[in-house]
C-alpha cells in the first residue's frame, strides 16, 4: 500500500515539475504568439500562401500561424459558429460581398489602424472603389487581400486557325461583340468543338449585365433584378443557346470543356487559373470580358483578410503583423490566379509578366461588387434560378427575372422587419 502511495506521489510530483518547466522561460525571451489562420483556398492558390507563411515564419520567429483551410461551401456556417462561440481563428478571410452578414453577426475587429499612423498601409494604395466595400459606418471591417474579376479564357491555337491574330504573330482575343461572335462561329467545328461555352451561367450572366446598366437594387435599395439592362444581358445568353452556338446543359461541356481543348473561349474568374497552370501542353491567353453590351464592365470581388474581436493588445499586435505582411508580399499571391489588391504591386515588372492577371486587371475602372446586402444570397439563388429558367427555355429572360425579382425584393423586407426598419 504505501508502494502504491509512493508511486502515486511520484507520479504526481512529475506532472507538477513539468508544468512548472512548460511554463518557464529563461530570462530575456519571449512567448511565441500563436494565431489561427482561417480560409478556403483549397487548391493551388492554398499552397502559395503556405509558402507565404512559411516565409513569414522565418522572418517572424515569435509568431506561430497555423493555416486551416475548408470548402467555401462550407466554410461560412463554420466560421460564423465558432466565431460567435468564441472558438473561431484569430485571423480569417471573408469575400467583401459577404462582409455585411458577418459585421451583422460582431465579432469582426476594425482594423483602422492599419490604414493609419506611421506603420499604416496607405489608403491611397488602394483603389477607392475596393476600399468602400469594407468601410461600415467608421469601421474598416479588414484589409483587401486581391480582386478577382471575371474575364475572357482564350484558346491561343484556337484564335489562331480562325486569324484573329495581332501583327507580331500573337492571338488577338475578340474586344468586342462583333469579334466575339465572329470567334464563336469560326471556331465552332460539328457537335464536339465549340466556339464558346458558359463556364457557370449566373457567373456568366453576372460578368455581362454591368456592361448593359444592369443591377441588383434600385437607388432606394429595392430589388431592380428586371431592369432593362438585366434583361438584355440574358437576352444575348439566350440568343446564343437559342442559335445552338454554345453547348446545350446536357452536353457537360464548359470550363471542362476549354481544358479538354474542345472549347475555345469561356468566361471564368481569374481565380480559375490555377487549374490551367497545372496543364503543360496548354496554349492560352486571357483578356477582359468582350464588350457586349454598351460599355466595358464585369462583376468581381475581394478576398478580405479580418480579425476577431477582443484579442489582447500581444495578439492583435502580431496578427495585423502577418496581415501586413501577407499584404506586402502579395505578388506571391498573385501567382497562383489573383489580382493583387494594392496598386503598387500592380505596378512592379513581376506582376506585367503574369499575362492573365495583368489583363483582367484592365478591368478594375469600370467593375462592379455585388450589392452590400444581408440577404446576397437569396438574392443570388433566386438569379441562378432565373437564369436556368431563361437558358433552358421555360421563361421568357423578362418572365424569368420579374419573378425573381419579387422574390428577392420579399427577402429584403423581411431582414427589414427582422431589424424593426
Amino acid at each position: 500500500m504505501n508502494a502504491r502511495i509512493g508511486f502515486a506521489l511520484l507520479v504526481a510530483l512529475c506532472v507538477i515539475l513539468g508544468l512548472v518547466r512548460s511554463d518557464f522561460s529563461p530570462p530575456g525571451t519571449k512567448k511565441k504568439v500563436e494565431l489561427s489562420f482561417w480560409n478556403g483556398w483549397t487548391g493551388p492558390d492554398g499552397r502559395a500562401m503556405l509558402e507565404v507563411i512559411r516565409q513569414f515564419s522565418k522572418e517572424n520567429p515569435d509568431v506561430s500561424v497555423s493555416m486551416q483551410r475548408m470548402d467555401w461551401a462550407t466554410y461560412y456556417n463554420k466560421l460564423m459558429v465558432a466565431e460567435v462561440d468564441g472558438r473561431g481563428p484569430e485571423i480569417f478571410v471573408i469575400h467583401a460581398s459577404t462582409l455585411p452578414r458577418m459585421i451583422r453577426a460582431g465579432f469582426i475587429q476594425d482594423l483602422s489602424d492599419l490604414y493609419d499612423g506611421p506603420n499604416g498601409i496607405s489608403r491611397d494604395d488602394f483603389d477607392p472603389y475596393v476600399l468602400q466595400q469594407l468601410r461600415f459606418g467608421n469601421v474598416m471591417a479588414g484589409l483587401p487581400l486581391d480582386i478577382h474579376p471575371q474575364g475572357l479564357y482564350c484558346n491561343s491555337d484556337f484564335l489562331k486557325e480562325i486569324g484573329m491574330t495581332n501583327p507580331d504573330g500573337s492571338p488577338h482575343p475578340p474586344a468586342n461583340k462583333e469579334e466575339f461572335m465572329r470567334a464563336v462561329r469560326e471556331m465552332k467545328k460539328g457537335s464536339d468543338h465549340w466556339g464558346f461555352a458558359l463556364a457557370n451561367w449566373q457567373e456568366n450572366f453576372q460578368s455581362l449585365f454591368p456592361q448593359f446598366g444592369g443591377r441588383y437594387l434600385d437607388e432606394n435599395g429595392r430589388a431592380d433584378l428586371g431592369n432593362p439592362g438585366n434583361i438584355k444581358a440574358l437576352e444575348f445568353m439566350t440568343m446564343l443557346a437559342q442559335q445552338k452556338l454554345v453547348p446545350p446543359p446536357e452536353n457537360g461541356l464548359g470550363w471542362v470543356g476549354f481544358r479538354q481543348k474542345k472549347v475555345g473561349m469561356v468566361f471564368a474568374g481569374v481565380f480559375m487559373l490555377g487549374d490551367l497552370l497545372r496543364l503543360d501542353d496548354f496554349k492560352y491567353v486571357g483578356a477582359p470580358i468582350p464588350v457586349i453590351g454598351d460599355h466595358t464592365g464585369t462583376m468581381a470581388d475581394s478576398h478580405v483578410l479580418c480579425v476577431r474581436k477582443g484579442l489582447s493588445p500581444e495578439r492583435k499586435e502580431a496578427a495585423e503583423r502577418f496581415i501586413r505582411y501577407l499584404s506586402a508580399h502579395s505578388i506571391a499571391w498573385a501567382a497562383a490566379g489573383q489580382v493583387p489588391a494594392r496598386k503598387s504591386v500592380r505596378a512592379t515588372p513581376e506582376f506585367a509578366k503574369m499575362q492573365v492577371q495583368s489583363a483582367f486587371a484592365k478591368q478594375i475602372p469600370t467593375m462592379m461588387y455585388p450589392p452590400r446586402t444581408t440577404v446576397l444570397f437569396e438574392t443570388s439563388t433566386e438569379i441562378a434560378l432565373a437564369v436556368e429558367k431563361a437558358m433552358r427555355g421555360r421563361a421568357t429572360p423578362a418572365e424569368a427575372l420579374k419573378v425573381a425579382n419579387v422574390n428577392a425584393q420579399r427577402f429584403l423586407d423581411r431582414d427589414k422587419a427582422e431589424r424593426g426598419q
